[in-house]
């Protein structure tokens, strides 16, 4: 299991986990360094796919590489079976979670140069797993999540076929920069991508909102070769709504995804769901696409599934300058990660 720590080793992990027979997975930020390998579980924690979690959970031995194990790539402590032996290669001085059995400090590719090495003259499994994993191999499981509703019964777009049906669209070189919510429970499990550093999270490591339209420009700046694509919502978006026009002024090419619930949807989930008044979390629905064609930026409000042809339309004709979908979907459909946060920590209190 590697993190965005281990992303300068990719090559040499991808190697010993062939050598090993091992399945792999990542935390979420460093989601796309396994990108394409077989048996690759996608994302641990609270983002995987529910068979990807389930394999993760059986795992006798987990090799943690770069990674922090925080709460949500740990599923609240979950994510490994409880006779697990972890073991950490970090640049930290001690182990960074509780669970964790052996601490070697130490670079991610010298180490995993090392284990590599000292595999000479060990055979290699015919098989991950002794077959036990034959479902891995079959197809990624990170793409085995529900598909969602074209419509849900609110009338409003159901945002599991809303991205799923965009990631067929998307280019395969592609950036995703996410704002912090609700959303995230989307973008960060239907978007694939193509490699280590393909996604850039600053306001899910914040645990903050209103930071995706702030960061969406130097990521098109840095990468203007690539398609830098910018998932917020609307609460998010409103606070960082002035960056709109820095992205619009200095991107070669970037599409906004403006997931629109007409609501504060992290907040709606989960302090609605304990009671709290659910009005002051309510948005008045805003227009994001008068928005964004007054900063000079093209633009489409996408309320059935078939309005995602202008995406499409524009990503045909060259993908040149910004491109804003205002995307309005329903606040009914609740992301598996938001309801473990309620039922793990909420509930609890």
């Amino acid at each position: 299991m590697a993190g965005r720590g281990a992303k300068g080793a990719a090559a040499e992990l991808r190697r010993l986990a062939d050598r090993l027979g091992a399945l792999t997975a990542t935390s979420a930020p460093a989601r796309g360094l396994f990108a394409g390998r077989p048996y690759d579980l996608g994302v641990c924690g609270g983002f995987a796919s529910e068979p990807s979690a389930d394999l993760i959970r059986q795992a006798d031995v987990v090799l943690v590489v770069g990674a922090g194990l925080n709460q949500f790539t740990t599923s609240f402590g979950s994510a490994f079976g409880p006779d697990v032996h972890l073991v950490q290669v970090d640049l930290a001085d001690r182990a960074t979670h509780p669970r964790v059995d052996r601490h070697i400090r130490g670079d991610a590719r010298v180490a995993a140069a090392e284990l590599l090495a000292a595999l000479d003259g060990h055979p290699t499994p015919a098989q991950p797993w002794g077959g036990a994993a034959a479902r891995a191999g079959e197809g990624p499981l990170q793409h085995a999540r529900p598909a969602g509703d074209d419509v849900t019964a609110d009338g409003r777009l159901d945002p599991r076929s809303v991205m799923r049906r965009l990631d067929a669209l998307l280019p395969a070189d592609r950036l995703v920069v996410s704002d912090g919510g609700h959303f995230i429970g989307w973008a960060n499990t239907y978007l694939e991508l193509p490699a280590a550093d393909s996604i850039t999270l600053v306001g899910t490591a914040f645990q903050a909102i209103g930071l995706g339209f702030p960061s969406a420009p130097g990521v098109a700046v840095a990468r203007p070769d690539a398609l830098t694509v910018v998932v917020t919502g609307d609460g998010g978006g409103l606070m960082g709504i002035a960056d709109l026009d820095t992205l619009v002024r200095s991107a070669r090419s970037a599409l906004v995804l403006v997931v629109n619930d007409a609501a504060y949807g992290a907040e709606l989930h989960q302090y609605g769901s304990q009671g709290l008044d659910r009005e002051v979390m309510v948005i008045d629905e805003v227009d994001f696409a008068t928005v964004a064609r007054g900063l000079g930026a093209s633009a489409a409000t996408v309320s059935r599934l078939e309005d995602l042809r202008a995406v499409g339309e524009w990503l045909a004709a060259g993908a040149q300058g910004t491109f804003l979908a205002d995307l309005r979907v329903s606040p009914t459909v609740v992301a598996p990660y938001i309801r473990e946060i309620v039922e793990r920590t909420l509930v609890r209190r």
